[in-house]
C-alpha cells in the first residue's frame, strides 16, 4: 500500500461531491464498468469525472484496484446499508478514517498521520515541502510538480469551509462530501495559513471512535492513553482530537459497555483494556444508525 506506491493523481482536480461514492456504488452492483461506453450516461456526470468517481471510491477503500466493491462499501451504501446516502455525519467521519487509513490518497495519510504531529498550522509551502520531503525519504521517484500542486489543491479543498478557496481556479464548486466535518479551518492575517487543530470533537459519536479502535490492527486488547492520541491511525490523530475529547468518549464506551471497557491510571500510566470477545461492533453500530430513524 503506502510503503509499495505513493499516489497523488487520479481526481482529474475533482473533490469527492456529494451523491458519488453512492453513484458509483450503485453503478457497480448494476454490473456497471467505468471504461463501458455508457458510463457517462448511467453514472449521470460528466466524461472527466467518471475516472475521478472511480478513484474516489478506491481512495475512500470502497473499492479495490479491480474496481470490486469491498465489504465495507456493502455495509454503508447497501440497500440495507447503515447510511446509503449519506446523511448523518458519523459516516462522513468513518469515510474520513478510511480515506486517510487506505492511503491510497498518500497526501491524507501524510497530513493526518505525520505532519500534524509537526504541528496543527502550516503554509501552503510548508505542506508542499513536507510532502517533497517525506517523499525522497521514502526513496520515492521525485514528484511532478504540476500534479503535486493539483493534489495539494483538492485536499485543502476537500476540508475547507464552503466558499474558501485554498488556492487556483480548480473546482469552485461547495458540495465537497469532507466539507461539513470543519476539520480545517483558514486565516488570512499573515498569509493563508491552514490549521487542523485538536478539538474535543463532541460531535462525534463514541461508536465511532470504538470502531476504528477496534479495526486498528496494532491496537492489541491493552492500549496506552498515548497511542490513542499519536499511533497511526489512532483517533487523536486522525480526528484531531484533543485529550479530554478522548477522555470523554473513553467514559462514554465504558457507560455502555462496564465490563468490556476497563479504563485505568496508575502511577500516570494510562491504558485503556477493551475485550473484544464481549463486544459486537456490527450490533452497536446498527443500533446507532436503527436509533436515528
Amino acid at each position: 500500500m503506502l510503503g509499495e506506491k505513493l499516489i497523488f493523481q487520479g481526481h482529474n482536480t475533482f473533490l469527492c461531491r456529494h451523491g458519488w461514492l453512492k453513484k458509483g456504488y450503485d453503478f457497480i452492483e448494476a454490473g456497471g464498468g467505468f471504461n463501458d461506453a455508457d458510463a457517462v450516461v448511467k453514472l449521470g456526470v460528466g466524461k472527466n469525472m467518471v475516472d475521478a468517481v472511480r478513484y474516489w471510491l478506491r481512495a475512500f477503500g470502497l473499492t479495490n484496484e479491480s474496481d470490486e466493491l469491498l465489504a465495507v462499501a456493502q455495509q454503508l451504501l447497501g440497500a440495507e446499508g447503515f447510511d446509503p446516502y449519506l446523511e448523518d455525519n458519523a459516516t462522513l467521519w468513518y469515510l474520513h478514517y478510511l480515506l486517510v487509513k487506505t492511503g491510497r490518497a498518500s497526501i491524507y495519510h501524510f497530513v493526518f498521520n505525520e505532519l500534524r504531529k509537526e504541528g496543527f498550522s502550516f503554509s501552503r509551502a510548508q505542506l508542499e515541502q513536507f510532502i517533497t520531503r517525506r517523499n525522497l525519504e521514502l526513496g520515492k521517484t521525485a514528484l511532478n510538480t504540476t500534479t503535486l500542486d493539483a493534489d495539494l489543491t483538492v485536499f485543502i479543498r476537500s476540508y475547507a469551509p464552503s466558499g474558501e478557496k485554498g488556492k487556483g481556479d480548480i473546482e469552485e464548486e461547495s458540495s465537497g462530501l469532507l466539507q461539513d466535518l470543519s476539520l480545517l479551518t483558514i486565516t488570512k492575517n499573515d498569509g493563508l495559513r491552514y490549521h487542523i487543530e485538536n478539538l474535543e470533537r463532541r460531535e462525534i459519536p463514541w461508536q465511532v471512535v470504538l470502531r476504528i479502535i477496534l479495526e486498528n490492527e496494532q491496537f492489541g486488547e491493552t492500549i496506552s492513553f498515548n497511542d490513542l492520541e499519536v499511533a497511526p491511525d489512532s483517533p487523536g490523530l486522525l480526528f484531531a482530537m484533543n485529550e479530554k475529547g478522548l477522555f470523554y468518549k473513553i467514559e462514554e464506551m465504558r457507560e455502555h459497555f462496564p465490563t468490556a471497557i476497563i479504563y485505568s491510571s496508575t502511577a500516570g500510566n494510562r491504558v485503556l483494556t477493551i475485550k473484544k470477545e464481549l463486544i459486537n461492533l456490527d450490533e452497536v453500530m446498527q443500533k446507532y444508525y436503527g436509533n436515528l430513524v
